[in-house]
């Protein structure tokens, strides 16, 4: 499984590369969507992570620009903090398929690499 997570925190880097490692998964770690995009055109990626709290971008335009560029979008997890309902509101109605609270995130992190959800 190849995994592209978008996030400039390195603690949350740390974490989901611990997990990714239990797994047998390859992670790469993108701090901007340039990278992201970069990533997503030079290998097959399975799954999508973005940290909805990074600097990153807007949540939206990777969609959309997933949307023009992709011939198969791997599907997308977004997560943030559950005080930002907006936010994580904001990122299912752009097509995330899968939007959770961080804590949420970090509770099913082991799990999302095992079972790919």
């Amino acid at each position: 499984m190849m995994v592209v997570l978008l996030t400039d925190d390195l603690m949350v880097a740390s974490r989901v590369e611990g997990a990714a490692r239990r797994a047998g998964a390859l992670l790469t770690t993108c701090a901007d969507v340039e990278c992201l995009a970069l990533q997503c055109r030079e290998q097959s990626v399975d799954r999508l992570i973005v940290d909805l709290s990074s600097r990153s971008g807007d949540v939206a335009a990777i969609v959309d620009y997933f949307a023009e560029v992709a011939v198969e979008r791997p599907p997308m997890t977004a997560f943030g903090p559950h005080v930002h309902d907006k936010l994580l509101a904001a990122a299912a109605a752009a097509g995330c398929e899968n939007v959770v609270s961080r804590g949420q995130f970090f509770a099913e992190l082991d799990a999302m690499f095992v079972s790919g959800d």
